[in-house]
């Protein structure tokens, strides 16, 4: 396979884009002090690109390094950057790209020695997972029946809705599950869809941190638990939400890497609505 195949079909990068521990083969990667995520100039360095390089890349694919978790933070969630002296403390705010999206950047760049080699290095992973998996090539080079996207849509939204997924969120799994299938880019229909997904939400680390005072994660979830609003599921070794939680909270869908494996499953995380806090602590 070359690599013009790698750079055109998303459906091979969503593949491999879990592939991170690629980037320290190729050279050594620099982070943020939370060794999760690194800054805009920090992937121009590792790339041995310009700036305004990645930033002209981030435009036109930002929907693609979204889904990656590439995002801007400001306000509390940036103080602790300026706390660490990363950046000015007029800063206010910052792109950061977690190695997901660093590797993604990769395959997309195209005039950067070090992303070729990258991309060598993922080639290399796809061509034994092509042995295992041929349709994928197959489909990347077929014409898609947008019929069957259409019908896939709606039977992953139903599925969806079966667990106690909001109208939205069920919507937009589908959607993305679907273009990870087919290859194709459905993120103009993300856009428009329409729900209270867009509303703040927070973890129980998040949500402790705004307590008066602050307490810890462990005790924000027993406090959940105390007033009947999540309980500890031992077959899913996880917080359940009940009943009575569900309208403080949302489940939103988290995939999971499991590299013994080589796939990915989703689960879904709980993120609580501000509005819970008056209801723990009444």
């Amino acid at each position: 396979m070359n690599t013009a195949l790698l750079l055109a079909v998303r459906e091979l990068r969503d593949r491999l884009v879990d592939r991170t521990d690629v980037l320290e083969k190729v050279k050594a990667l620099t982070l943020l002090p939370d060794d999760l995520h690194a800054t805009i100039d920090m992937v121009a360095s590792y790339y041995e690109v310009s700036r305004k390089a990645i930033e002209s890349l981030i435009v036109d694919h930002r929907d693609e390094l979204e889904s990656d978790g590439l995002r801007t933070i400001s306000g509390k969630e940036l103080s602790f950057f300026k706390e660490e002296g990363v950046i000015s403390k007029n800063t206010p705010s910052l792109v950061i790209i977690p190695r997901r999206a660093i590797l993604r950047i990769g395959m997309l760049l195209r005039d950067s020695q070090v992303a070729k080699t990258v991309r060598t290095y993922l080639l290399n992973v796809e061509e034994e997972a092509r042995i295992e998996a041929p349709q994928v090539i197959d489909r990347a080079v077929k014409r898609i029946s947008w019929r069957e996207v259409y019908s896939t849509v709606n039977y992953k939204k139903k599925l969806g809705k079966l667990i106690g997924l909001s109208d939205g969120t069920a919507t937009l799994l589908a959607l993305s599950h679907t273009e990870r299938e087919f290859g194709v880019d459905l993120s103009e229909y993300k856009r428009h869809v329409r729900d209270d997904d867009l509303e703040e939400t927070f973890s129980p680390t998040e949500l402790a941190k705004r307590m008066s005072p602050p307490v810890s994660a462990q005790r924000m979830n027993r406090l959940l638990a105390e007033a009947g609003l999540q309980r500890w599921g031992e077959t899913a070794r996880a917080w359940v939400l009940t009943d009575a939680g569900k309208p403080y909270a949302k489940l939103l869908p988290v995939e999971v890497f499991h590299p013994d494996k080589n796939v990915s499953t989703t689960k879904h995380a709980i993120r609580w609505r501000l509005a819970v806090l008056q209801k723990i602590t009444n």
